[in-house]
């Protein structure tokens, strides 16, 4: 790559990284808020001063277009970005170079991909390279969410690709997804009710949630029995007392994992470590621990469904205790993430997130965590598994493509992520992460290696070539 390419490269991803594109209040125009939008409206503005046929839908989506012909070949990216977070070294929508790598929400998830791919594009157009079908590079800004935006996509007429891969996983290509489901369970406990008001965990339902907080009513049992214990108002100290030191140690807590704040009422935050909910076992999961030192003090609470939270559902053992782990050998084996809570009306709401292997259901895990928890479950959210053979032609090309550039012949991967992929026919998740890079995906500090930015234009460029041509 030459100096000026490399630089452009670089200059586009600061000016969206810049762009804080977390969903927020929808408004006329904006359906998953201002910033969403400024972001796409950036990326129709770059590919329109870079000679490609660009448009805006809707509000929730874009696509910028090179070439001729009946079909087109699609690339499907996102510009919507999880929050920032907790435990930055840096402001997260500055982008820094350090030490060969860039900093910043979105680098790897997905907005470097995405700007890799806007210029791919633009060296065909320079090149008038005469393919059999159009290159459509598609940008969502609800992937985060759930993909509504490439729902609406297609909802408003948007061409259906002859064939797809998504930069928004690992290399060397995904050949299996698995299904996605989002189900809470609702928990109508007037006890728990009256001795906390407030309880919180991650920003989105598909992270591992790092900092989780629980308001206590003043005046209630639990806030009586904390004060006793600390002779007036709770210090720190009160982590180090029975019962709760007893639960801290016996789940392999520290007591430094907890902070306590006095005001108008007593607060108890639990601090972890953020992940992507489909590798729950990678992070540190703060709500677990709130959770269980509620049901640490229910012997003063009374609630009849601390208990089985705590033991069901805030532990690495959750899926065998509930009856429901499924290794699958072409999917994988099953994950549950507790990610979110909140109290509502007086009723405990929480939202495990699921990554289901070939085979089963939301259903079949709704009904287990009823028998189990003895609530409702209800399935907010499912989104199905995705499955190619490998000896599919798409697989095939895109594998060639790697192979040719980088020598590596890892076989296609199965993960637990979802992408684009499955709300098109005929697409695949292809790259952009190496599969022993660990760019902090959902977590503080979301980094990039720059020579590998560079690397995956040239593999993006040359699978839309092979691809356009095919």
């Amino acid at each position: 790559m030459d100096e000026m390419l490399t630089c452009r490269i670089l200059d586009d991803l600061a000016e969206v990284i810049a762009i804080p594109s977390v969903f927020s209040t929808p408004e006329d125009g904006a359906p998953y808020g201002k910033q969403c939008l400024r972001a796409l409206e950036w990326f129709v503005a770059k590919a329109r001063a870079y000679g490609l046929k660009a448009e805006l839908i809707d509000g929730a989506c874009a696509y910028a277009e090179v070439g001729e012909g009946k079909e087109c070949v699609g690339i499907l990216g996102h510009l919507d970005v999880v929050p920032a977070g907790n435990g930055w070294a840096t402001d997260p929508f500055k982008m820094v170079e350090e030490n060969g790598k860039v900093y910043g929400r979105g680098v790897g998830d997905d907005k470097g991909a995405v700007v890799v791919c806007l210029h791919a594009l633009k060296t065909l157009a320079e090149s008038k390279q005469k393919l059999k079908r159009r290159v459509r590079l598609i940008v969502g800004a609800d992937e985060e969410r759930g993909s509504s935006c490439i729902r609406r996509y297609l909802e408003k007429g948007g061409e259906v690709p002859a064939m797809s891969f998504v930069p928004d996983s690992e290399f060397p290509v995904i050949n299996s997804e698995k299904g996605i489901a989002h189900i809470i369970l609702k928990f109508a406990d007037d006890k728990l009710a009256e001795n906390i008001s407030y309880i919180d965990g991650a920003e989105c339902a598909n992270a591992v949630p790092d900092k989780s907080s629980f308001k206590i009513i003043k005046g209630s049992a639990l806030d009586n029995a904390l004060k006793e214990l600390c002779g007036g108002a709770p210090t720190a100290d009160v982590f180090k007392t029975a019962p709760l030191a007893e639960y801290i140690v016996s789940a392999g807590n520290a007591f430094s994992d907890y902070e306590i704040t006095n005001g108008e009422c007593v607060t108890v935050t639990a601090n972890g470590t953020a992940e992507h909910a489909s590798t729950p076992e990678k992070g540190d999961n703060a709500l677990w621990k709130t959770l269980g030192a509620l049901a640490a003090f229910n012997n003063v609470i009374g609630s009849k469904y601390l208990e089985k939270i705590s033991g069901y559902l805030c532990t690495p053992l959750a899926s065998s205790k509930l009856g429901i782990y499924v290794n699958d050998p072409k999917s994988g084996d099953l994950s549950m993430c507790l990610s979110q809570a909140r109290m509502v009306n007086g009723e405990l709401e929480l939202l495990i997130d699921f990554r289901l292997p070939l085979g089963v259901t939301a259903e079949f895990v709704a009904e287990h965590l009823e028998k189990a928890t003895g609530c409702k479950a209800q399935v907010r959210d499912y989104h199905g598994n995705l499955y190619i053979e490998e000896d599919a032609p798409l697989i095939k090309t895109l594998l060639k493509v790697y192979r040719k550039l980088t020598g590596d012949m890892t076989a296609p991967l199965k993960v637990g992520g979802g992408t684009y992929a499955r709300e098109l026919p005929n697409a695949v998740a292809f790259g952009c992460t190496p599969v022993d890079i660990d760019i902090n995906m959902h977590r503080a500090d979301e980094n990039f290696p720059i020579a590998q930015l560079f690397k995956n234009y040239e593999i993006y460029l040359a699978a839309a070539i092979e691809l356009a041509d095919l």
